[in-house]
Protein backbone atom coordinates (compact mmCIF):
# COMPACT_ATOMS: atom_id res chain seq x y z
CA UNK A 1 0.00 0.00 0.00
CA UNK A 2 1.15 3.52 -0.63
CA UNK A 3 2.50 5.53 2.28
CA UNK A 4 0.32 8.48 3.29
CA UNK A 5 1.76 11.82 2.44
CA UNK A 6 2.78 14.26 5.15
CA UNK A 7 0.90 17.53 4.74
CA UNK A 8 1.45 20.88 6.46
CA UNK A 9 -0.61 21.29 9.59
CA UNK A 10 -2.60 24.17 8.11
CA UNK A 11 -4.54 21.73 5.96
CA UNK A 12 -4.99 19.00 8.56
CA UNK A 13 -8.30 18.09 10.18
CA UNK A 14 -9.77 16.00 12.96
CA UNK A 15 -12.92 13.98 13.19
CA UNK A 16 -11.86 10.86 15.07
CA UNK A 17 -8.99 10.37 17.48
CA UNK A 18 -6.95 7.32 18.30
CA UNK A 19 -4.44 7.76 21.10
CA UNK A 20 -1.91 5.00 21.57
CA UNK A 21 0.67 4.55 24.31
CA UNK A 22 0.80 4.20 28.10
CA UNK A 23 0.20 6.49 30.99
CA UNK A 24 2.08 4.39 33.48
CA UNK A 25 4.90 2.99 31.42
CA UNK A 26 6.17 2.79 27.85
CA UNK A 27 4.40 0.17 25.80
CA UNK A 28 7.24 -2.32 25.36
CA UNK A 29 6.65 -5.59 23.53
CA UNK A 30 6.11 -8.54 25.86
CA UNK A 31 8.92 -11.01 26.28
CA UNK A 32 7.08 -13.46 24.03
CA UNK A 33 6.92 -11.82 20.61
CA UNK A 34 5.72 -14.99 18.88
CA UNK A 35 2.40 -13.56 17.77
CA UNK A 36 4.18 -11.00 15.58
CA UNK A 37 4.82 -13.73 13.03
CA UNK A 38 1.12 -14.11 12.42
CA UNK A 39 0.23 -13.36 8.84
CA UNK A 40 -2.24 -10.58 8.11
CA UNK A 41 -5.70 -11.90 7.39
CA UNK A 42 -9.26 -10.73 7.53
CA UNK A 43 -10.60 -10.71 11.08
CA UNK A 44 -12.84 -13.72 11.61
CA UNK A 45 -16.32 -13.14 12.92
CA UNK A 46 -17.25 -14.71 16.26
CA UNK A 47 -18.60 -18.21 15.68
CA UNK A 48 -22.28 -18.88 15.35
CA UNK A 49 -22.22 -21.84 17.72
CA UNK A 50 -25.28 -23.75 18.83
CA UNK A 51 -26.79 -21.62 21.57
CA UNK A 52 -28.77 -22.80 24.59
CA UNK A 53 -32.43 -21.76 24.64
CA UNK A 54 -32.85 -18.15 25.83
CA UNK A 55 -33.31 -17.76 29.56
CA UNK A 56 -36.67 -16.15 30.34
CA UNK A 57 -36.99 -12.39 30.72
CA UNK A 58 -40.45 -11.37 31.99
CA UNK A 59 -42.38 -9.00 29.77
CA UNK A 60 -44.24 -7.65 32.79
CA UNK A 61 -42.60 -6.81 36.09
CA UNK A 62 -44.13 -7.38 39.49
CA UNK A 63 -45.20 -4.12 41.15
CA UNK A 64 -42.28 -4.40 43.55
CA UNK A 65 -39.67 -4.96 40.83
CA UNK A 66 -41.15 -2.20 38.70
CA UNK A 67 -40.89 0.23 41.60
CA UNK A 68 -37.24 -0.76 42.12
CA UNK A 69 -36.45 -0.30 38.43
CA UNK A 70 -38.05 3.16 38.33
CA UNK A 71 -36.10 4.10 41.44
CA UNK A 72 -32.91 2.88 39.73
CA UNK A 73 -33.58 4.95 36.60
CA UNK A 74 -34.40 8.02 38.68
CA UNK A 75 -31.22 7.50 40.70
CA UNK A 76 -29.15 7.22 37.53
CA UNK A 77 -30.61 10.53 36.39
CA UNK A 78 -29.64 12.18 39.70
CA UNK A 79 -26.04 11.07 39.38
CA UNK A 80 -26.01 12.00 35.69
CA UNK A 81 -26.66 15.58 36.78
CA UNK A 82 -23.57 15.43 39.00
CA UNK A 83 -21.36 14.36 36.10
CA UNK A 84 -22.90 16.85 33.67
CA UNK A 85 -22.28 19.63 36.18
CA UNK A 86 -18.69 18.40 36.49
CA UNK A 87 -18.40 18.60 32.70
CA UNK A 88 -19.74 22.15 32.56
CA UNK A 89 -18.08 23.69 35.61
CA UNK A 90 -15.38 21.30 36.76
CA UNK A 91 -17.05 21.22 40.20
CA UNK A 92 -18.74 18.37 42.04
CA UNK A 93 -22.13 19.11 43.58
CA UNK A 94 -23.81 16.48 45.74
CA UNK A 95 -27.00 15.09 44.16
CA UNK A 96 -30.35 15.83 45.71
CA UNK A 97 -32.43 13.16 47.39
CA UNK A 98 -35.66 13.72 45.50
CA UNK A 99 -36.10 11.18 42.72
CA UNK A 100 -38.50 12.02 39.92
CA UNK A 101 -40.36 8.73 39.51
CA UNK A 102 -42.80 10.20 37.00
CA UNK A 103 -39.90 11.11 34.72
CA UNK A 104 -38.39 7.67 35.34
CA UNK A 105 -41.65 6.12 34.09
CA UNK A 106 -41.38 8.15 30.89
CA UNK A 107 -37.68 7.31 30.59
CA UNK A 108 -38.40 3.59 30.86
CA UNK A 109 -40.89 3.82 28.01
CA UNK A 110 -38.34 5.79 25.96
CA UNK A 111 -35.57 3.25 26.68
CA UNK A 112 -37.78 0.43 25.44
CA UNK A 113 -38.66 2.36 22.27
CA UNK A 114 -35.01 3.23 21.60
CA UNK A 115 -33.80 -0.34 22.10
CA UNK A 116 -36.42 -1.60 19.65
CA UNK A 117 -35.34 1.02 17.09
CA UNK A 118 -31.63 0.26 17.59
CA UNK A 119 -32.34 -3.41 16.96
CA UNK A 120 -33.96 -2.68 13.61
CA UNK A 121 -31.00 -3.73 11.43
CA UNK A 122 -30.69 -7.21 12.90
CA UNK A 123 -28.43 -6.31 15.84
CA UNK A 124 -30.48 -7.02 19.00
CA UNK A 125 -29.65 -4.26 21.45
CA UNK A 126 -30.03 -4.53 25.23
CA UNK A 127 -29.44 -2.01 28.02
CA UNK A 128 -27.73 -2.92 31.31
CA UNK A 129 -28.36 -0.49 34.18
CA UNK A 130 -26.22 -0.74 37.32
CA UNK A 131 -27.32 0.90 40.55
CA UNK A 132 -26.14 0.74 44.16
CA UNK A 133 -28.72 0.34 46.90
CA UNK A 134 -27.82 1.33 50.41
CA UNK A 135 -24.49 2.61 49.15
CA UNK A 136 -22.95 -0.82 48.53
CA UNK A 137 -25.40 -3.44 47.21
CA UNK A 138 -25.19 -3.86 43.42
CA UNK A 139 -28.39 -4.20 41.40
CA UNK A 140 -28.33 -4.96 37.68
CA UNK A 141 -31.25 -4.50 35.30
CA UNK A 142 -31.23 -5.89 31.76
CA UNK A 143 -33.82 -4.42 29.39
CA UNK A 144 -34.35 -6.14 26.05
CA UNK A 145 -35.47 -4.77 22.67
CA UNK A 146 -38.89 -6.35 23.22
CA UNK A 147 -39.28 -4.51 26.52
CA UNK A 148 -38.65 -7.58 28.69
CA UNK A 149 -36.58 -7.05 31.85
CA UNK A 150 -34.27 -9.28 33.91
CA UNK A 151 -33.15 -8.27 37.40
CA UNK A 152 -30.05 -9.52 39.21
CA UNK A 153 -28.75 -8.70 42.67
CA UNK A 154 -25.21 -9.13 44.01
CA UNK A 155 -25.75 -10.11 47.63
CA UNK A 156 -22.42 -8.83 48.97
CA UNK A 157 -21.06 -5.31 49.27
CA UNK A 158 -19.67 -4.05 45.98
CA UNK A 159 -16.13 -2.81 46.58
CA UNK A 160 -15.07 -2.04 43.02
CA UNK A 161 -12.88 -3.69 40.42
CA UNK A 162 -9.51 -3.51 42.18
CA UNK A 163 -9.46 -7.32 42.16
CA UNK A 164 -8.38 -7.17 38.51
CA UNK A 165 -4.96 -5.74 39.40
CA UNK A 166 -3.69 -8.95 40.96
CA UNK A 167 -6.19 -11.29 39.36
CA UNK A 168 -5.41 -10.35 35.76
CA UNK A 169 -1.92 -8.99 36.35
CA UNK A 170 -2.76 -5.49 35.10
CA UNK A 171 -2.11 -1.96 36.31
CA UNK A 172 -4.97 0.46 36.87
CA UNK A 173 -3.95 3.92 38.06
CA UNK A 174 -0.85 2.56 39.76
CA UNK A 175 1.19 4.86 41.98
CA UNK A 176 4.31 4.33 39.87
CA UNK A 177 4.30 5.49 36.29
CA UNK A 178 6.64 5.12 33.36
CA UNK A 179 6.87 8.91 33.28
CA UNK A 180 8.83 9.89 36.40
CA UNK A 181 10.25 13.15 37.73
CA UNK A 182 13.68 13.83 36.33
CA UNK A 183 16.51 12.64 38.53
CA UNK A 184 14.52 9.94 40.33
CA UNK A 185 15.64 6.32 39.97
CA UNK A 186 13.57 4.08 37.71
CA UNK A 187 11.21 1.60 39.38
CA UNK A 188 12.21 -2.06 39.64
CA UNK A 189 11.93 -3.99 36.36
CA UNK A 190 8.83 -5.91 37.43
CA UNK A 191 7.01 -2.62 38.18
CA UNK A 192 8.24 -0.91 35.00
CA UNK A 193 7.03 -3.78 32.85
CA UNK A 194 3.68 -3.91 34.64
CA UNK A 195 1.10 -6.06 32.90
CA UNK A 196 3.51 -6.96 30.11
CA UNK A 197 5.00 -9.74 32.22
CA UNK A 198 3.44 -12.86 30.76
CA UNK A 199 2.62 -15.61 33.23
CA UNK A 200 1.32 -18.76 31.56
CA UNK A 201 1.57 -20.98 34.62
CA UNK A 202 -1.52 -23.07 35.44
CA UNK A 203 -1.87 -21.12 38.68
CA UNK A 204 -1.95 -17.77 36.86
CA UNK A 205 -4.44 -19.04 34.28
CA UNK A 206 -6.67 -20.35 37.06
CA UNK A 207 -6.46 -17.04 38.95
CA UNK A 208 -7.43 -15.10 35.84
CA UNK A 209 -10.42 -17.37 35.32
CA UNK A 210 -11.52 -17.00 38.93
CA UNK A 211 -11.14 -13.22 38.74
CA UNK A 212 -13.28 -12.95 35.63
CA UNK A 213 -15.89 -15.27 37.13
CA UNK A 214 -16.11 -13.13 40.26
CA UNK A 215 -16.36 -9.98 38.14
CA UNK A 216 -19.22 -11.55 36.19
CA UNK A 217 -21.00 -12.45 39.44
CA UNK A 218 -20.75 -8.83 40.60
CA UNK A 219 -21.74 -7.09 37.37
CA UNK A 220 -24.00 -9.66 35.68
CA UNK A 221 -25.64 -11.33 38.67
CA UNK A 222 -28.38 -13.94 38.62
CA UNK A 223 -31.00 -13.65 35.90
CA UNK A 224 -29.01 -10.94 34.09
CA UNK A 225 -26.06 -13.26 33.49
CA UNK A 226 -28.43 -16.09 32.58
CA UNK A 227 -30.17 -13.95 29.97
CA UNK A 228 -26.92 -12.68 28.43
CA UNK A 229 -25.46 -16.19 28.42
CA UNK A 230 -28.24 -17.47 26.18
CA UNK A 231 -28.42 -14.57 23.72
CA UNK A 232 -26.24 -12.53 21.36
CA UNK A 233 -26.26 -8.89 20.33
CA UNK A 234 -25.10 -5.47 21.50
CA UNK A 235 -25.08 -4.43 25.16
CA UNK A 236 -25.31 -0.79 26.24
CA UNK A 237 -23.96 -0.37 29.77
CA UNK A 238 -25.22 2.48 31.98
CA UNK A 239 -22.64 2.33 34.79
CA UNK A 240 -22.49 3.00 38.50
CA UNK A 241 -19.17 3.74 40.17
CA UNK A 242 -16.46 1.92 38.19
CA UNK A 243 -18.68 -0.66 36.46
CA UNK A 244 -18.07 1.12 33.15
CA UNK A 245 -14.40 0.10 33.32
CA UNK A 246 -14.82 -3.68 33.39
CA UNK A 247 -13.49 -5.94 30.60
CA UNK A 248 -16.97 -7.10 29.59
CA UNK A 249 -15.66 -8.79 26.44
CA UNK A 250 -13.61 -11.23 28.56
CA UNK A 251 -16.33 -12.20 31.03
CA UNK A 252 -17.36 -15.87 31.01
CA UNK A 253 -20.98 -16.54 30.05
CA UNK A 254 -22.97 -19.72 29.72
CA UNK A 255 -22.48 -19.70 25.94
CA UNK A 256 -18.74 -18.89 26.11
CA UNK A 257 -16.54 -15.81 26.42
CA UNK A 258 -18.70 -12.71 26.04
CA UNK A 259 -16.78 -11.37 23.01
CA UNK A 260 -17.96 -14.42 21.05
CA UNK A 261 -21.56 -13.24 21.28
CA UNK A 262 -21.70 -9.58 22.33
CA UNK A 263 -20.42 -6.16 21.39
CA UNK A 264 -20.39 -3.43 24.04
CA UNK A 265 -20.87 0.32 24.37
CA UNK A 266 -20.42 2.11 27.71
CA UNK A 267 -22.88 5.02 27.89
CA UNK A 268 -21.93 8.15 29.87
CA UNK A 269 -25.30 8.10 31.64
CA UNK A 270 -28.96 7.19 31.22
CA UNK A 271 -29.68 10.51 29.48
CA UNK A 272 -27.55 9.35 26.56
CA UNK A 273 -30.24 6.79 25.74
CA UNK A 274 -33.29 8.90 26.59
CA UNK A 275 -32.12 12.22 25.13
CA UNK A 276 -33.05 13.85 21.85
CA UNK A 277 -30.00 12.53 19.94
CA UNK A 278 -29.27 9.02 21.26
CA UNK A 279 -27.16 7.56 18.43
CA UNK A 280 -23.80 7.98 16.73
CA UNK A 281 -24.07 8.19 12.94
CA UNK A 282 -20.73 6.56 12.25
CA UNK A 283 -21.57 5.72 8.65
CA UNK A 284 -21.73 9.44 7.86
CA UNK A 285 -17.98 9.70 8.57
CA UNK A 286 -15.18 9.25 6.07
CA UNK A 287 -12.39 7.51 8.00
CA UNK A 288 -10.07 7.94 5.04
CA UNK A 289 -9.90 11.63 5.96
CA UNK A 290 -7.64 10.91 8.89
CA UNK A 291 -4.88 12.41 10.98
CA UNK A 292 -2.52 9.81 12.39
CA UNK A 293 -0.03 10.86 15.07
CA UNK A 294 2.69 8.50 16.23
CA UNK A 295 5.39 8.65 18.89
CA UNK A 296 5.60 12.40 19.66
CA UNK A 297 9.07 13.64 20.61
CA UNK A 298 8.83 14.13 24.38
CA UNK A 299 12.52 14.75 25.03
CA UNK A 300 11.93 18.44 25.82
CA UNK A 301 9.58 17.70 28.75
CA UNK A 302 11.19 19.39 31.76
CA UNK A 303 9.18 17.55 34.38
CA UNK A 304 9.13 13.91 33.31
CA UNK A 305 11.36 11.41 31.61
CA UNK A 306 9.54 9.57 28.84
CA UNK A 307 10.71 6.55 26.92
CA UNK A 308 10.24 6.71 23.14
CA UNK A 309 7.51 4.52 21.66
CA UNK A 310 8.87 3.01 18.45
CA UNK A 311 6.13 0.39 18.58
CA UNK A 312 3.47 3.10 18.68
CA UNK A 313 5.11 4.79 15.70
CA UNK A 314 5.04 1.51 13.76
CA UNK A 315 1.41 1.13 14.74
CA UNK A 316 0.56 4.61 13.47
CA UNK A 317 2.28 3.94 10.14
CA UNK A 318 0.56 0.57 9.89
CA UNK A 319 -2.88 2.10 10.48
CA UNK A 320 -2.17 4.84 7.94
CA UNK A 321 -1.22 2.28 5.33
CA UNK A 322 -4.30 0.23 6.13
CA UNK A 323 -6.49 3.27 5.45
CA UNK A 324 -4.67 3.63 2.11
CA UNK A 325 -6.20 7.02 1.36
CA UNK A 326 -4.35 10.08 0.02
CA UNK A 327 -6.37 12.21 2.45
CA UNK A 328 -4.73 10.46 5.42
CA UNK A 329 -2.10 12.61 7.14
CA UNK A 330 0.72 11.20 9.27
CA UNK A 331 2.49 13.30 11.92
CA UNK A 332 5.30 11.94 14.09
CA UNK A 333 8.08 13.22 16.34
CA UNK A 334 8.35 16.99 16.74
CA UNK A 335 5.34 17.63 14.48
CA UNK A 336 2.97 15.95 16.93
CA UNK A 337 2.26 19.01 19.09
CA UNK A 338 -0.84 20.15 20.91
CA UNK A 339 -1.05 23.27 18.76
CA UNK A 340 -0.84 21.29 15.53
CA UNK A 341 -3.58 18.97 16.74
CA UNK A 342 -5.85 21.87 17.72
CA UNK A 343 -5.30 23.57 14.38
CA UNK A 344 -5.98 20.30 12.61
CA UNK A 345 -9.35 20.03 14.32
CA UNK A 346 -10.27 23.53 13.21
CA UNK A 347 -8.97 23.14 9.66
CA UNK A 348 -10.75 19.95 8.62
CA UNK A 349 -14.10 19.57 10.40
CA UNK A 350 -15.19 16.77 8.06
CA UNK A 351 -12.27 14.42 8.72
CA UNK A 352 -13.18 10.88 9.72
CA UNK A 353 -10.29 9.57 11.83
CA UNK A 354 -7.33 10.86 13.81
CA UNK A 355 -4.99 8.32 15.36
CA UNK A 356 -2.67 9.57 18.12
CA UNK A 357 -0.05 7.04 19.20
CA UNK A 358 1.54 8.42 22.36
CA UNK A 359 1.81 8.24 26.13
CA UNK A 360 -1.10 9.27 28.34
CA UNK A 361 -1.80 9.81 32.04
CA UNK A 362 -5.02 9.25 33.98
CA UNK A 363 -5.51 10.50 37.52
CA UNK A 364 -8.09 9.25 40.06
CA UNK A 365 -8.18 12.44 42.14
CA UNK A 366 -7.89 15.30 39.66
CA UNK A 367 -8.70 13.80 36.25
CA UNK A 368 -9.19 17.16 34.52
CA UNK A 369 -6.01 18.89 35.66
CA UNK A 370 -3.69 15.89 35.90
CA UNK A 371 -5.00 13.56 33.23
CA UNK A 372 -3.57 14.24 29.78
CA UNK A 373 -2.46 13.02 26.39
CA UNK A 374 1.31 13.50 26.00
CA UNK A 375 2.23 15.75 23.06
CA UNK A 376 5.50 17.06 21.69
CA UNK A 377 7.01 20.53 22.09
CA UNK A 378 6.82 23.45 24.49
CA UNK A 379 3.07 23.98 24.10
CA UNK A 380 2.49 21.27 26.66
CA UNK A 381 0.35 18.19 26.84
CA UNK A 382 -3.36 17.98 26.04
CA UNK A 383 -5.06 17.93 29.44
CA UNK A 384 -8.52 16.46 29.94
CA UNK A 385 -9.82 19.77 31.26
CA UNK A 386 -8.65 21.57 28.12
CA UNK A 387 -10.27 18.92 25.94
CA UNK A 388 -13.53 19.25 27.89
CA UNK A 389 -13.56 23.03 27.48
CA UNK A 390 -12.58 22.98 23.81
CA UNK A 391 -16.08 22.14 22.54
CA UNK A 392 -14.89 22.31 18.95
CA UNK A 393 -17.65 24.22 17.11
CA UNK A 394 -17.86 21.91 14.11
CA UNK A 395 -18.29 18.89 16.36
CA UNK A 396 -21.80 20.09 17.20
CA UNK A 397 -22.82 18.92 13.72
CA UNK A 398 -20.14 16.40 12.82
CA UNK A 399 -19.40 14.00 15.68
CA UNK A 400 -16.09 12.18 15.27
CA UNK A 401 -14.88 8.80 16.39
CA UNK A 402 -12.18 9.18 19.05
CA UNK A 403 -10.12 6.04 19.63
CA UNK A 404 -7.76 6.33 22.60
CA UNK A 405 -5.35 3.44 22.29
CA UNK A 406 -3.20 4.61 25.19
CA UNK A 407 -2.88 3.04 28.62
CA UNK A 408 -5.62 3.53 31.24
CA UNK A 409 -7.37 6.32 29.33
CA UNK A 410 -10.80 4.93 30.25
CA UNK A 411 -10.04 5.52 33.93
CA UNK A 412 -10.26 8.58 36.15
CA UNK A 413 -12.26 9.73 39.13
CA UNK A 414 -15.14 7.47 40.18
CA UNK A 415 -18.57 8.76 41.24
CA UNK A 416 -21.70 6.83 42.19
CA UNK A 417 -23.04 7.53 38.70
CA UNK A 418 -19.90 6.45 36.80
CA UNK A 419 -16.41 7.67 36.01
CA UNK A 420 -14.90 10.88 34.70
CA UNK A 421 -11.55 11.29 32.98
CA UNK A 422 -9.75 11.60 29.66
CA UNK A 423 -12.23 9.50 27.67
CA UNK A 424 -15.33 11.33 28.87
CA UNK A 425 -13.67 14.67 28.14
CA UNK A 426 -13.67 13.80 24.45
CA UNK A 427 -17.38 12.94 24.41
CA UNK A 428 -18.05 16.22 26.21
CA UNK A 429 -16.10 18.00 23.48
CA UNK A 430 -18.40 16.48 20.86
CA UNK A 431 -17.05 13.06 19.92
CA UNK A 432 -19.72 10.51 19.09
CA UNK A 433 -17.73 7.56 20.39
CA UNK A 434 -14.41 7.08 22.14
CA UNK A 435 -12.27 3.95 22.27
CA UNK A 436 -10.22 3.89 25.48
CA UNK A 437 -8.27 1.38 27.54
CA UNK A 438 -8.80 -0.05 31.01
CA UNK A 439 -5.17 -0.76 31.93
CA UNK A 440 -1.61 -0.65 30.62
CA UNK A 441 -1.56 -2.32 27.25
CA UNK A 442 0.86 -4.50 25.34
CA UNK A 443 2.62 -2.81 22.43
CA UNK A 444 2.57 -5.94 20.30
CA UNK A 445 -0.94 -7.20 21.08
CA UNK A 446 -2.31 -3.67 20.65
CA UNK A 447 -0.74 -3.42 17.20
CA UNK A 448 -2.51 -6.64 16.19
CA UNK A 449 -5.79 -5.50 17.74
CA UNK A 450 -5.79 -1.99 16.28
CA UNK A 451 -4.82 -3.15 12.82
CA UNK A 452 -7.76 -5.56 12.86
CA UNK A 453 -10.00 -2.83 14.25
CA UNK A 454 -9.15 -0.42 11.43
CA UNK A 455 -9.54 -3.23 8.88
CA UNK A 456 -13.09 -3.82 10.09
CA UNK A 457 -13.90 -0.10 10.13
CA UNK A 458 -12.69 0.17 6.57
CA UNK A 459 -14.80 -2.88 5.66
CA UNK A 460 -17.91 -1.03 6.87
CA UNK A 461 -18.47 -2.34 10.41
CA UNK A 462 -19.61 0.16 13.03
CA UNK A 463 -17.01 0.64 15.79
CA UNK A 464 -18.57 -1.63 18.42
CA UNK A 465 -18.83 -4.51 15.95
CA UNK A 466 -15.35 -3.77 14.59
CA UNK A 467 -13.95 -3.92 18.14
CA UNK A 468 -15.77 -7.17 18.87
CA UNK A 469 -14.30 -8.81 15.77
CA UNK A 470 -10.83 -7.37 16.42
CA UNK A 471 -10.80 -8.62 20.01
CA UNK A 472 -12.05 -12.03 18.96
CA UNK A 473 -9.35 -12.25 16.28
CA UNK A 474 -6.60 -11.12 18.67
CA UNK A 475 -7.72 -13.57 21.34
CA UNK A 476 -7.44 -16.36 18.77
CA UNK A 477 -4.28 -15.13 17.00
CA UNK A 478 -1.88 -18.01 16.32
CA UNK A 479 1.90 -17.84 16.24
CA UNK A 480 4.29 -19.76 13.99
CA UNK A 481 3.94 -22.81 16.24
CA UNK A 482 0.18 -22.83 15.87
CA UNK A 483 -0.29 -21.71 19.47
CA UNK A 484 -2.79 -19.10 20.66
CA UNK A 485 -0.60 -17.14 23.11
CA UNK A 486 -3.33 -14.66 24.10
CA UNK A 487 -6.26 -17.05 24.45
CA UNK A 488 -5.99 -17.38 28.24
CA UNK A 489 -4.59 -13.91 28.87
CA UNK A 490 -7.35 -11.28 28.45
CA UNK A 491 -5.10 -8.45 29.57
CA UNK A 492 -3.50 -8.72 26.13
CA UNK A 493 -6.72 -8.14 24.14
CA UNK A 494 -9.68 -7.11 26.36
CA UNK A 495 -8.51 -3.68 27.54
CA UNK A 496 -10.27 -1.55 24.94
CA UNK A 497 -13.91 -0.52 25.22
CA UNK A 498 -16.25 1.76 23.26
CA UNK A 499 -17.59 4.77 25.18
CA UNK A 500 -20.30 7.18 24.06
CA UNK A 501 -23.45 6.68 22.01
CA UNK A 502 -24.49 3.47 20.26
CA UNK A 503 -24.04 3.46 16.51
CA UNK A 504 -27.19 4.21 14.56
CA UNK A 505 -28.84 1.28 12.75
CA UNK A 506 -28.80 1.01 8.98
CA UNK A 507 -31.51 3.06 7.35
Amino acid sequence: MKRPRQIPVAVLALSALVLSGCNAEPRKPPADRAASSESKAASPAPPASAAPPPAPMPAELTPGDRALLLEAIAGSELFARVLRNKERTGKVVAPGKERDLAKAERDLATIRERLAALSGDGMPTFALIHTLRGGAAMNAWLIGPDGAVAHGFYDRDYTGLSLMVDGLGVRRLAATRGNRPKGTPPPPPDVERGNLIRDRSPEAVQLRGETLERTREMLLPGAVGDALGTRSGRLLVIPAMDTGTAPYAALPLRNGTAVSHWSFVILPDVDTLTGADPTFDYRALDIGKAIVVGNPDLSSDRKFDWAPLPGAQREAVMVSRELDDPATVLMTGTQATRGNLTRAIAARPDAGLVYLATHAVSDPRNPLTRGFIAMSGNEGHYYAGDIRQARFPDWKRHHPLVVISACQTALGRVFDGGGFGVARSWTTAGAGQVVASLWNVSDQATAILMTRFVERLKAGDVPEIAMQKAQFATMNARNAKGERPYANDPKMWASFMIFGKPSAPLR
